[in-house]
């Protein structure tokens, strides 16, 4: 009896040790099965670029119930969209030009990309689907085999703007790293609304100066691209400080509402208005020249010139030194060099001029002159809302003895022109 009871209890002994491990061997109830999502249709080829240069834009949204195509070229606002069976919505417009182009749709007052387009452009906080007819009116901003330039993101400080840090891009050509040569160098200002990354996701300028000098239209040069709003230390789009962004740069509305609103942002000095001034700056009269001190153009003048001169291999003479601006970029042009006479050898202003000219402004260009410009270059579009200051600017040059030219082609005021005066004007640099 004694034996049997002792074989029991080690028998309830082990059953008791042995309980908590074959629970825990128990395998976990399995959870509830997720549905999974549903796969997204794949998007209607879009843009199609047909044999005559007509194109063909799709976008899928059966339960809109209307679609319009918008574009940067002459009468691309709000084209309807026709929808077929299937829910796909489809317009054919062109013949398109040899240019690169922007384009979006507006669905139900939404406004929305193209998903069966990659290819992307920010300006502002506006984002536009690209679009590419080739041939050789685009040879110069095509992507081709040549040797490639380096883009360059650079902090610096800006004393002038108070300040730590801000952001700019610098090209410097193939071979520069591996040479000991100094190198001309070009100050390219972007417009309103852009920031330092314009003149390369819009303007293609790294495209650009890597195809001329390739060859052989172009010098090697080194082009410094800034941040032309006084307010900012760097572009949108990255993430950099608060997100959203306070006080975040809107671009202007595209080309055909541009030309419709027929207000340029530039007068006497030239665009800058607020994007220009430094925080704090008392805000100059509607139609009145940019005040100087503590604005961007003296900031390019005294913090980026003399960073770029210490940082780069450059050239530090005046017939090694040249500008360009675009709209609001060609009124702190204006307001640099009128300031600064003897600073540039070069100066180019695009789509962007006084519409009036007194005495003060007219002496200021006088001394521009007596301080030695070997070129001082001018362009605008057909209709571009900026041409009447672009010919007023040219024929006040022309007036006080510039070495001058003006230079127009069809088109209204978007970066199709600026990327072709860059080719022009670049193509007479430092010659």
């Amino acid at each position: 009896m004694k034996r049997s009871q002792t074989l029991w209890s080690a028998a309830l002994a082990f059953a008791l040790l042995a309980a908590p491990a074959a629970f825990a061997q128990q395998p976990p109830a399995a959870a509830p099965a997720r549905a999974a999502a549903p796969a997204a249709p794949r998007p209607p080829a879009s843009p199609v670029v047909n044999p005559d240069k007509t194109v063909t834009f799709r976008l899928s949204a059966p339960k809109a119930a209307e679609v319009t195509l918008n574009g940067s070229w002459d009468n691309g606002t709000n084209i309807k969209m026709t929808k077929d069976d299937n829910g796909v919505w489809s317009a054919t417009v062109g013949p398109l030009g040899e240019q690169l182009w922007g384009y979006w749709y507006v669905a139900d007052g939404v406004k929305a990309l193209d998903p069966g387009n990659g290819e992307t452009q920010r300006d502002g906080l506006r984002y536009d689907n690209l679009l590419m007819i080739s041939g050789p009116g685009s040879e110069a901003w095509e992507f081709k085999n040549v040797p490639h330039g380096t883009i360059q993101i650079i902090w610096f400080a800006s004393p002038t703007l108070k300040q730590d840090q801000r952001r700019m891009y610098v090209y410097t050509p193939a071979g520069y790293e591996t040479s000991k040569l100094k190198y001309p160098v070009l100050y390219l200002l972007h417009g309103g609304g852009g920031d330092e990354d314009a003149w390369v996701t819009m303007g293609r300028a790294n495209i650009i100066l890597d195809n001329l000098i390739a060859a052989g239209k172009m010098k090697p040069m080194i082009v410094v691209m800034p941040n032309g709003n006084a307010n900012q230390t760097v572009s949108q789009g990255y993430g950099y400080g608060p997100i959203p962004r306070v006080g975040a740069v809107t671009a202007p509305a595209p080309p055909p509402i541009q030309a419709a609103a027929g207000n340029v942002m530039g007068g006497a000095g030239g665009g800058g208005g607020r994007a220009g001034q430094a925080p704090g700056a008392p805000a100059a009269p509607a139609n009145a020249g940019q005040g100087y001190a503590g604005s961007y153009p003296e900031s390019l003048v005294k913090d980026v010139i003399p960073f770029v001169q210490k940082t780069y291999r450059v050239i530090v003479n005046k017939d090694s030194r040249a500008i360009a601006g675009l709209s609001m970029g060609g009124g702190h042009v204006l307001t640099a060099t009128n300031n600064n006479p003897g600073l540039f050898g070069y100066i180019a202003v695009f789509s962007s001029g006084p519409r009036t000219a007194d005495a003060a402004y007219e002496a200021q260009l006088e001394k521009v002159k007596a301080g030695g410009v070997k070129l001082y270059w001018t362009g605008a579009g057909t209709t571009d809302m900026a041409r009447e200051g672009t010919v007023n600017l040219h024929a006040l040059l022309e007036k006080h003895g510039f070495k001058t030219s003006y230079k127009e082609i069809p088109g209204n005021h978007y970066w199709f022109l600026w990327r072709d005066f860059l080719a022009d004007y670049g193509s007479k640099l430092f010659r």
